[in-house]
């Protein structure tokens, strides 16, 4: 990828709104009611944008768009449940819906009726995608980057087999180099200020709430899920992406809903919101105007 430009350097050199915290009702907490944390930026007056990350992240990761979006957003960003400080779902098991029913209970939580744009990134885009079939009223237009088709097709051993291969590698216990988790989400050359973001990334995990959101990837299939949403919906793809490869992913979701429009991110990796933030945050204003 090329050097950062000015602007991308300003955006990802400004300090993270706070967290905060929200009392949801749901019926997937406990008691049917959990903490959900959250960071917001940028006057409530305005459309809303809310941020979902993926299965290695947080809130934090959407440094650059709190920074880039908030003068023209209400720029909201979840610690999905098992996050952070965020109530786990309860058991042991997850699917999906369950995220899609714990974030409708934080929009509930905080007054929300609409977004104008709903972004989910890698896991956060199979969050998005259900969610936006479930309350379409609720959506304005979706932004999914590096989406992940699930792996909700895969059954039988094939599904246990990787499913526990998958399970096998989450705890947070386990001593992984934050470079080497760098490398896999960037591309070699990218920027020290954006790989040292991407380093930290990690440190809102915990290791049931990772394991649960591992198991909900194996309970839907997006390609089944994008041709009933109706909203417009941009799809961005690093073109160099070790992860969510451009083929296996986004291909394959623009194959079932052709009417989507593709943004290919020429040199760059799985992290586009801190890769390129200020073409990220253009994309969101484009398709939420």
């Amino acid at each position: 990828m090329a050097e950062l430009s000015p602007l991308d350097a300003e955006l990802l050199a400004q300090d993270l709104p706070a967290l905060t915290q929200a009392d949801v009702a749901s019926t997937v907490f406990s008691g049917q009611r959990g903490k959900m944390e959250y960071r917001a930026a940028g006057d409530p007056n305005k459309p809303v944008a809310l941020m979902l990350h993926g299965l290695g992240s947080s809130s934090a990761g959407y440094r650059a768009q709190f920074a880039g979006l908030s003068r023209d957003f209400r720029v909201i960003a979840w610690n999905a449940p098992g996050f952070g400080d965020s109530s786990q779902i309860q058991g042991q098991d997850a699917g999906i819906e369950d995220y899609v029913n714990a974030l409708e209970g934080l929009l509930r939580a905080l007054g929300i009726r609409r977004l104008a744009v709903l972004v989910g990134s890698s896991w956060g885009s199979v969050v998005a995608l259900a969610f936006a079939r479930r309350y379409p009223a609720l959506i304005g237009s979706l932004v999914l980057s590096a989406p992940n088709v699930a792996r909700g097709h895969i059954t039988g051993e094939a599904r246990d087999a990787e499913l526990n291969a998958w399970l096998g590698m989450a705890d947070v216990d386990v001593l992984v180099s934050r470079a080497a988790i760098a490398n896999r989400l960037l591309t070699p050359d990218t920027p020290a200020q954006v790989r040292q973001h991407v380093e930290r990334l990690r440190d809102g995990m915990t290791t049931d709430g990772w394991r649960q959101a591992i198991r909900s990837l194996f309970t839907a299939y997006t390609p089944d899920i994008i041709p009933e949403v109706r909203c417009p919906i941009a799809i961005l793809s690093g073109t160099l992406d070790q992860v969510a490869p451009y083929r296996d992913h986004a291909e394959r979701l623009l194959a079932a809903a052709p009417w989507s429009t593709s943004q290919l991110f020429e040199d760059y990796g799985h992290i586009l919101k801190l890769e390129a933030p200020s073409k990220f945050n253009a994309v969101v204003r484009e398709i939420a105007a």
